[in-house]
């Protein structure tokens, strides 16, 4: 009866070490099986990158400006940013909405605003010069005031670089600069804004005094 007890008891013990191992080797079925689903819905999305939060024409961006969220493949407008390093050395080309996602046509080199031998100017506005709606990206007009005659424009559609007050910078080649430099002796400068990047620039009607001179 010893005996027999023994072996009972025995072969309860195997038993539940067997149960117990198939147990295990259920849960890491189970668990392998999650994993697999897992990266077949990796698989199936697509990071892609989109703005933080509303930006100008012209804007140089940085990754503190955009996010990256996962988006389904179908779902992916074609052309999307997909990684922070294609938007280094880039400026917007047209403006972005908050949350919108960001595309390879909404981008323009850093560069392409400005010329091999433009350089970086900025100019001071008299009080009131300047529209309010002017930001960086805006493209303007740059306009000498003639009292009771035409505004001759001194310089056409430029890129504004950036704002602080009525201080502006652009990008201005060597005439431009000397067009800007003398019509600034002349009288007080103006700037007029481009309502989008569409519009054509405006033709240079401005001619420095000493060119009047030697006519």
């Amino acid at each position: 009866m010893v005996f027999i007890s023994i072996c009972i008891i025995c072969s309860i013990i195997i038993l539940y070490e067997g149960y117990l191992l198939y147990q295990n080797m259920v849960s890491e079925q189970a668990a392998n099986s999650s994993k697999g689903s897992g990266i077949a819905s990796q698989n199936n999305t697509v990071v892609i990158a989109r703005a933080r939060y509303s930006m100008n024409q012209g804007e140089l961006l940085d990754a503190s400006k955009v996010e990256l969220v996962e988006v389904p493949v179908e779902l992916v407008p074609k052309g999307s940013i997909t990684s922070f390093a294609k938007l280094n050395n880039m400026r917007l080309k047209q403006k972005v909405a908050e949350k919108e996602f960001l595309n390879d046509m909404d981008l323009i080199p850093e560069s392409a605003s400005y010329e091999a031998d433009d350089r970086l100017i900025e100019h001071n506005f008299a009080e009131g010069a300047v529209p309010a709606a002017v930001v960086e990206g805006s493209a303007i007009d740059i306009k000498l005031f003639i009292k009771g005659g035409e505004d001759p424009v001194v310089i056409s559609k430029a890129m504004v670089i950036s704002r602080n007050a009525n201080l502006l910078s652009f990008y201005l080649n060597r005439r431009e600069q000397e067009f800007l430099k003398e019509a600034a002796t002349e009288g007080m400068l103006l700037s007029v804004q481009y309502l989008n990047d569409s519009q054509i620039a405006s033709e240079v009607t401005y001619m420095p005094s000493y060119v009047k001179g030697k006519e």
